[in-house]
């Protein structure tokens, strides 16, 4: 058996050197419709999914740059969108104060918040407008809703002004209806409250509560706020009344000074 074996394998390796023989003889005489044949069938099972794989990695990176494309463009149309948005608020605001007559001998200035102070809530901004721009000490400063504050300090480029959340900020004021007068004023410890306001006048919450033009500092008919709560106490002389502002110091926006005119 042993020697039947060697001889098999003897033989095997003379066909397999024949076969590559008679095959390498056959290529010679076919020439290059063979080696073609061949060259493409090596193509087709060593690289074709080469090929696939760089196919599908191509495709890939397009479809990725494309994401990436379209996620850019969003980004670009959110911030657009949330500017056009930002716009439209701003022209309500803008479009409420245009039903804002100034008084006479006054023009209305327009201004930016360039700082803000104040311990729990605002009481004193700087503004970016200033004795160049024809600011004064004592000019009013309002916004869309109401009376917001007095010209405090002024220089060349710039203003200090103190809001009505400023005690140093003292208003002379009337109730709308009544004709009631009285002082407004603003504590931490109780907010704004109408002072010196005698009780056998008529108050009632919910009325409106203007500056009185009285004192020469704000001019007549500025809305402050309206009353919120009234307190009568026994044996005093004056109501105790807290007034809502109209104006939120804590969301302040757009700004007016009230410019002198002659």
């Amino acid at each position: 058996m042993d020697w039947q074996s060697s001889w098999l394998k003897e033989k095997q390796t003379l066909v397999h050197t024949i076969i590559a023989f008679l095959l390498a003889f056959i290529l010679l005489l076919a020439g290059n419709n063979v080696a073609g044949f061949v060259g493409n069938v090596t193509n087709t099972v060593f690289y074709y999914p080469f090929n696939q794989l760089k196919s599908s990695l191509s495709i890939f990176s397009s479809k990725s740059k494309t994401i990436d494309d379209l996620n850019t463009k969003l980004a670009e149309l959110t911030v657009h969108l949330q500017l056009y948005n930002e716009i439209v608020e701003e022209n309500k605001r803008l479009r409420a104060l245009l039903g804002f007559i100034p008084p006479e001998s006054f023009r209305i200035v327009p201004t930016e918040i360039i700082g803000v102070s104040g311990t729990g809530i605002p009481n004193t901004i700087l503004i970016n407008l200033g004795a160049s721009d024809s600011v004064r000490v004592n000019q009013t400063v309002i916004n869309q809703s109401g009376l917001a504050g007095r010209i405090a300090q002024v220089m060349d480029d710039y203003s200090v002004v103190y809001l009505l959340s400023e005690p140093r900020c003292r208003v002379s004021a009337r109730v709308s209806n009544s004709r009631e007068q009285g002082i407004i004023r603003y504590k931490m410890s109780r907010g704004m409250y109408l002072d010196n306001c005698p009780q056998q006048g008529e108050v009632t919450v919910g009325d409106t509560v203007i500056t009185s033009g009285l004192g020469g500092i704000f001019p007549e008919g500025i809305v402050i706020g309206t009353i919120e709560k009234i307190d009568s106490p026994e044996k005093e002389f004056f109501h105790d009344i807290t007034i809502k502002p109209v104006v939120n110091f804590n969301g302040l926006d757009e700004l007016y000074v009230l410019v002198w005119e002659r």
